[in-house]
């Protein structure tokens, strides 16, 4: 309903629109207030917004959303116990991959072959690359550090707000890359980051969920990556395989020579025990 009627909606109801797309499982518990404050509107504007949706008030929308989500994670094909023999475990476990498939599907269609060649050409031609995240967001920064120095791409991932990774950043300038990567609002230090290296000339790549992140508009080039899931925690598959992506795009333009730099890696891990 949102995504057919969402051309009519008013900027203030698209921004909400937007959300509740973005963030089905949390808008079931969020107040009035906070959706607006998610969609920099007012609670009022929620209300109004939900009654013009034809429901009675925004008790309602929530309790839609929380249907709406509930349901999309049962109606997907699972292994049912009398197909087993044996039990929930199993439901669970294939419930969940199935719901990192969706990710990687939806991964795929929240991004543009140009938008995704764009940060490759970038990420390659870099002098050097930060790879900023904080939290969850960490681990796709660290991964992103390990695939890009493989390749022979300076590459150090800034997990913590400390004093050394202000530095690297405050050294950033043309031709170097900052790979900004956060979810839902994203933490102030990364769009902090983000916003600084953009100042000081650096190519600004961000990697999110949705376009109402307050680090969505801080990159030259904007990729997302779905982090849906189906327990407390958010899913990084489709951010650690959108990372993955870049590099194996990056590793296409020239193989020989990207085979070479991760052969002699790896000859010097062999040789230094490293690997034993």
């Amino acid at each position: 309903m949102l995504r057919d009627g969402f051309d009519g909606f008013s900027r203030s109801q698209k921004a909400i629109a937007r959300y509740i797309i973005d963030h089905l499982e949390e808008v079931g518990y969020l107040s009035a207030e906070e959706l607006g404050q998610k969609g920099n509107t007012s609670s009022s504007t929620v209300v109004r917004f939900a009654q013009s949706l034809g429901f009675a008030g925004y008790p309602e929308l929530q309790k839609a959303a929380r249907d709406e989500y509930r349901l999309g994670a049962t109606a997907r094909p699972v292994v049912h116990e009398d197909q087993l023999g044996f039990s929930i475990e199993e439901d669970v476990l294939t419930r969940s991959l199935k719901t990192d498939a969706l990710s990687l599907e939806e991964t795929i269609s929240k991004n543009t072959l140009e938008r995704f060649n764009k940060a490759v050409v970038a990420l390659e031609g870099a002098q050097q690359v930060l790879a900023v995240g904080l939290h969850e967001a960490a681990v796709v920064a660290e991964h992103a550090s390990y695939v890009l120095e493989l390749l022979g791409i300076p590459c150090l991932a800034a997990t913590g707000s400390t004093e050394s990774n202000v530095a690297r950043m405050s050294r950033l300038g043309e031709g170097d890359v900052l790979l900004a990567i956060g979810f839902r609002r994203a933490h102030s230090v990364t769009i902090s980051f983000a916003e600084k290296a953009a100042a000081q000339g650096a190519m600004v790549i961000v990697i999110t969920d949705n376009s109402l992140s307050e680090l969505a508009d801080k990159g030259s080039i904007t990729l997302y990556a779905d982090i849906d899931s189906t327990f407390f925690a958010h899913s990084l598959v489709g951010p650690i395989s959108l990372v993955s992506a870049l590099a194996a795009a990056i590793y296409g333009r020239d193989r020989d020579l990207y085979d070479a730099r991760v052969r002699a890696v790896r000859d010097k891990a062999a040789e230094s025990g490293w690997l034993r």
